[in-house]
């Protein structure tokens, strides 16, 4: 079996001190928009290491969320999210190739409205009643992320 990652590692303890599983998935996301954008500043600094650093700290958080989705209860969510990690993997090895900053941004924004949708998920089942159409707003909201 194969090791974690140090940076996927680190996450994963503090991860588990959270004990809802969605506000883990947000926090997830948190950590993969940060070392996205972290790597496009390196690449703004020409700071190469960093770069390599922060985008592989990025890339094992999108293979984690990959490796993690449950295709037989998430149906076309799941399908949805899987096809926008691969997307994104994509661009951030392009614009690391490319030494595209901007590039680099833009696959951060492109997590942010799911990353907000897995929020508001989270916040709907700290509450003691969450309601299905809560629950559906946020689905329909990651679907509508295109790449």
């Amino acid at each position: 079996m194969y090791a974690q990652p140090k940076g996927l590692a680190r996450y994963g303890r503090i991860a588990n001190t959270e004990t809802n599983p969605l506000k883990q998935i947000v926090m997830l996301y948190d950590g993969a928009i940060k070392f996205i954008n972290l790597t496009a500043t390196d690449i703004e600094n020409n700071d190469f290491t960093a770069k390599a650093e922060h985008s592989n700290r990025a890339l094992d958080i999108l293979n984690y969320l990959q490796s993690i989705l449950d295709f037989e209860k998430g149906g076309e969510v799941a399908v949805s999210l899987d096809n926008l990690y691969r997307s994104i993997t994509v661009l951030l090895l392009r614009a690391s190739a490319e030494l595209d900053a901007s590039l680099m941004r833009k696959a951060a924004e492109l997590l942010v409205p799911v990353r907000d949708a897995w929020e508001i998920n989270a916040q709907k089942l700290s509450t003691p009643t969450p309601t299905f159409a809560s629950a559906q707003a946020a689905i329909d909201a990651m679907k509508s992320v295109a790449v």
